[in-house]
């Protein structure tokens, strides 16, 4: 959760949710991951905030090239804060895509670190606490969910298998008219 607040593709969707998933009905143990991937969240985005308040916009371009995130990356992030407000810093832990880097343009705003923390942790348990929830109902409930991953499996077997055939025919046909 630390490398996925960072901003790094470690997705808490599937994070949070195995998580739940293992806690195997016990709801201590629930608890427990979802508070240990709120701090976890906390911590990347607070590493993210402090990286940002500290080297601005021209550190965040440049580390931000090696994990795919660019200027235009940086302005929508930017634009969405400043029309927003602080609050974004909540709700921003919400979507997908802004999740993490919404500590960037708080860093760069200077957020007041108090608000941004509070904030900042409230999105975080609030999120992790929902997947992580989904998977323990999910870890109760999964010999009714077997049949339905079993059905997608195939299907995609199936997808996987006539998108191999197509593309070597392709190719051999390619090959063929030269």
């Amino acid at each position: 959760m630390i490398l996925e607040g960072i901003g790094l593709p470690f997705p808490s969707e599937i994070i949070m949710t195995f998580a739940g998933f293992v806690s195997n009905g016990n709801i201590p143990l629930l608890v427990v991951y979802s508070l240990m991937g709120s701090i976890g969240g906390f911590i990347g985005n607070l590493i993210l905030y402090y990286i940002s308040l500290l080297g601005g916009r021209p550190i965040i371009l440049a580390i931000g090239k090696y994990i795919g995130f660019r200027e235009e990356h940086l302005f929508r992030v930017e634009t969405w804060f400043n029309k927003k407000g602080e609050w974004t810093i909540f709700f921003g832990r919400f979507v997908p895509g802004f999740r993490s880097y919404m500590s960037i343009p708080a860093g760069i705003a200077s957020m007041n670190i108090f608000k941004f923390s509070i904030l900042t942790f409230s999105g975080s348990l609030v999120w992790s606490t929902a997947l992580a929830s989904v998977g323990y109902e999910t870890g109760s409930n999964w010999e009714k969910i077997i049949p339905l991953i079993t059905t997608i499996g195939y299907l995609l077997l199936a997808i996987f298998t006539i998108a191999v055939v197509v593309y070597v025919a392709y190719v051999y046909q390619k090959r063929i008219k030269k």
